[in-house]
């Protein structure tokens, strides 16, 4: 067995562990709950899209929407981030309350 293969093991981290399960676990959710946040992502970037290309035909219309929700989302997406960060620290054994 080869020492990746044994490393695998003891941590228990298969590549479905690691497509699948792992980043959902890091930000606190189910894969469901992980797919349902992303995927509203998903479709709110597809709206600013569309918001975005009308702006660039008729400059006076969604003057600020994309701008205001990007800033918005950037916002969220950063608490989450920051969630998984502070998971993968704790799971490595480097957690330290005081950082």
């Amino acid at each position: 067995m080869s020492q990746t293969t044994i490393d695998r093991a003891r941590s228990g981290s298969t590549p479905f562990d690691r497509l699948f399960r792992d980043h959902p676990r890091e930000v606190g959710e189910t894969y469901f709950q992980h797919m349902t946040a992303s995927a509203a992502f998903g479709f709110r970037l597809l709206r600013l899209a569309g918001a975005a290309f009308a702006h660039a035909v008729v400059p006076g219309v969604h003057k600020t929407t994309v701008s205001t929700a990007v800033r918005g989302m950037a916002q969220d997406m950063g608490g989450r981030a920051e969630e998984a960060k502070l998971t993968r620290m704790r799971d490595a054994g480097v957690w330290d309350v005081g950082l």
